[in-house]
């Protein structure tokens, strides 16, 4: 049986760019605030209405769905729970885009581009 690592459900990005690639896993677009959460301890920061930012999502994440309208994660692909139930909630998500967590500030605005992998990270105005 063949294992997969990290560095195969994750995509190098330049770290110059306002663009990240990733694997797209929920189709749609939108554009909206994210929220940057890192662990269950930061449930609570997520803002209703904005796109879930996070290291990548397991079962106890689920919760936090109903209030995201896009997914981004650092690690994933078309498998991973995370694309699984975003498809389920009909939002747009981009997995495995590396370092999303670190790039990606709270509150900042982001564009989630699910048919074509693509993050785009706006500056504040």
């Amino acid at each position: 049986m063949q294992s997969i690592s990290f560095k195969e459900t994750q995509i190098k990005n330049d770290q110059d760019s306002n663009v990240m690639r990733g694997f797209p896993v929920s189709s749609g677009s939108i554009t909206a605030k994210a929220s940057v959460i890192l662990g269950p301890a930061e449930f609570d920061n997520m803002i209703a209405g904005s796109i879930l930012v996070s290291p990548l999502t397991t079962p106890a994440w689920t919760q936090l769905f109903a209030n995201a309208v896009g997914l981004v994660t650092d690690v994933g692909s078309i498998l991973a729970h995370g694309s699984i139930v975003a498809r389920e909630y009909g939002i747009p998500a981009v997995l495995g885009v590396g370092d999303g967590t670190k790039r990606i500030k709270h509150g900042q605005t982001i564009t989630v581009e699910g048919d074509t992998g693509m993050v785009t990270i706006h500056e504040n105005e």
